[in-house]
């Protein structure tokens, strides 16, 4: 299951309670794929929007209850024994309720990483699972229960769950998704050379168990730490720049980061708007044959896509690239990019068909006709025109 999908079982869950039904989401997965984050994001939902379509009404006090299991004992979460008397002046012991449980409204309890509690804490877990409840205290109407837990495998220093505290739980196997986290970043803002190194395919995300004894694992959470490094300027020190990313990275990845920010990085939107002989200059020498660097042009497609301000000119006020730089870089690059970054372009550009952007491009670029001829006959066939 792609993380994002986390937020759809939440939502699922929340419905689920309202029809006094007990639904408990376990979310499994590797380390730093964002498994807690989404469900903190549920929260900041649910306090602004709620989910209507779902007849949840947005509640500004929707509270969150982050319970990191490996922290606690089981009297942690019973309370402390005390002695009282009853009416009839009978000592019995009763349990202060630890000041954390919630006592009114709704939210979410998110057990964090069950499986690094201990055996007693397990079995607490268990009846306020099935019941709701741990020892005298009850939940209250309005609050579910999810969990987040990493795989219990050789990577992971984890007690194993038994198949009855499984059984309270709806399990969700949670999978890294490339297309999300890169939406996810590019929504965040953060630092472009870290989105377009992972946007370039030079590094590819494995799974703990496809990692060698010496070999780094490397998670979406890693690369926050990058982008953390980046936006404090750890680049201003070209030496720190790469002890830095070797550590966050180790040394294989760090380095090709480290390479990619110094020496090869790819020509963006922002290069062209500060000095465009220099960044066609480098576009040059990155679509020589003899030194092709497909991946690096590929970033300087998309950073143009991105940043293309649909007119002829460049607005650098607002560091967007206008149709007469966009199409100097198609007659660099390979044919193949540059038909793409024409088709991209002019999806944002027209208003109308397709073709007929292209063919009003041809007019005013004619040395890019040779590159279009078969792009505008494809569009003929399935377009209108």
């Amino acid at each position: 299951m792609k993380p994002i999908r986390i937020l759809e079982v939440l939502k699922l869950a929340m419905a689920a309670r309202k029809n006094d039904d007990v639904f408990n989401p376990l979310f499994t997965g590797d380390a730093g794929l964002g498994k807690s984050q989404i469900c903190q994001k549920f929260v900041d939902v649910m306090r602004v929007t709620g989910f209507p379509e779902a007849g949840i009404d947005a509640d500004p006090d929707f509270g969150f209850l982050d319970l990191r299991i490996a922290y606690y004992e089981a009297p942690d979460l019973i309370g402390f024994p005390e002695t009282v008397s009853d009416d009839r002046g009978t000592k019995r012991t009763t349990h202060c309720l630890p000041d954390f449980w919630p006592t009114r409204g709704q939210g979410l309890i998110l057990l964090e990483e069950p499986n690094r509690g201990t055996t007693g804490v397990m079995n607490c877990l268990m009846q306020l699972l099935t019941d709701r409840k741990i020892n005298k205290y009850e939940l209250p109407q309005g609050w579910i229960v999810a969990s987040c837990i990493n795989p219990d495998t050789a990577e992971y220093d984890v007690n194993a769950m038994d198949a009855a505290l499984r059984n309270r739980f709806e399990e969700y196997e949670v999978e890294y998704d490339a297309i999300s986290f890169i939406d996810y970043i590019e929504s965040a803002g953060w630092h472009d050379t870290v989105q377009m190194f992972i946007k370039s395919g030079v590094w590819v995300y494995k799974d703990t168990k496809s990692i060698g004894d010496n070999g780094k694992y490397i998670s979406p959470r890693t690369w926050s730490k990058v982008n953390a490094a980046e936006k404090a300027g750890v680049g201003a020190d070209r030496r720190l720049h790469r002890e830095t990313m070797t550590s966050i990275l180790g040394r294989d990845i760090g380095n090709e980061y480290h390479k990619f920010c110094y020496d090869e990085a790819p020509v963006t939107a922002k290069d062209l708007i500060a000095d465009k002989k220099k960044a066609l200059k480098r576009l040059e020498k990155q679509s020589d044959p003899n030194s092709y660097k497909g991946d690096m042009i590929a970033v300087t497609v998309e950073s143009i896509a991105q940043y293309y301000s649909c007119t002829i000119d460049d607005d650098k006020d607002k560091g967007l690239v206008g149709e007469n730089t966009m199409a100097e870089v198609a007659k660099i690059i390979p044919s193949d990019q540059a038909i793409n970054l024409i088709k991209q372009c002019g999806f944002k550009q027209s208003k109308g068909s397709i073709t007929t952007f292209f063919r009003d491009f041809v007019a005013r670029h004619p040395d890019l006709t040779k590159v279009l001829k078969g792009n505008i006959r494809l569009d003929r066939s399935v377009g209108k025109d």
